[in-house]
């Protein structure tokens, strides 16, 4: 449910106080997530520059982590000015956006010092060095882009307030259980082996990759929907 700005309550349409948002949150992204989503996305990303940045001839890692922390400090500067949040909600918006993305960007490379680390110290040159790197980035990334098309599919005009069926079944459908089955053998599959082999590290670190780039976009797409929602309805949602 959106915030109603009082002032111009009488003004809006039942339509406009209830923004359709896709699956797997319960609500909408709303301008709050912008006193929260920065604090988290800075730490993270400073916790990658110190690490990536480590003997990192190429620059990717320091880059990458530059970047994120630009968008994460301008997210907390702004956080700070109430007026202009309002004044810019879809500019807003669109931050809390980039902000998610500096998320999964960060937690997968937290991620993947867990896929490719044998407990000694580690940097930008041993992620270069290891093989497990190519295998774990050519793996999320095309998963990352099928969860943000994903996503976005559901907001479709001509998709929105449908009941789907992955989202909705109930207890003893079929497919709940075939997924439910599915998800059981899939982890069975990766676990087992991983705690025979001794490798449960690298199987913990690949399946909670998994996990944070299949469900963070599904923030990252509703955000920036409502900030195209926002331009149309200015008044549908205002930072206390």
């Amino acid at each position: 449910m959106a915030k109603i700005n009082r002032k111009n309550k009488a003004k809006i349409t039942d339509i406009e106080r209830e923004r359709y948002h896709g699956p797997l949150i319960t609500d909408g992204v709303s301008l709050v997530y912008i006193k929260l989503f920065p604090w988290i996305g800075l730490a993270l990303s400073g916790f990658m520059y110190l690490v990536g940045s480590y003997e990192d001839n190429l620059g990717i890692f320091k880059g990458i982590s530059l970047f994120c922390g630009v968008v994460n400090i301008l997210g907390v500067i702004i956080s700070f000015i109430p007026y202009l949040v309002n004044a810019w909600k879809a500019l807003t918006y669109y931050l809390i956006a980039l902000t998610v993305l500096s998320l999964v960007i960060s937690l997968n490379f937290i991620c993947l010092l867990m896929v490719i680390s044998d407990g000694s110290s580690i940097g930008a040159k041993e992620i270069y060095q290891s093989p497990l790197t190519p295998f774990y980035v050519i793996f999320m990334l095309p998963l990352f882009i099928f969860a943000c098309g994903l996503y976005a599919w559901y907001y479709i005009p001509k998709n929105q307030g449908k009941v789907w069926a992955f989202n909705q079944v109930k207890d003893g459908d079929k497919k709940k259980t075939w997924w439910n089955n599915f998800a059981i053998a899939f982890a069975g599959a990766t676990i087992i082996p991983a705690l025979l082999t001794g490798y449960i590290q690298i199987a913990f670190g690949v399946l909670l990759g998994i996990l944070l780039t299949l469900t963070l976009p599904a923030v990252m797409v509703d955000a920036v929907y409502a900030a195209i929602y926002v331009k149309k309805h200015p008044d549908s949602d205002e930072l206390a």
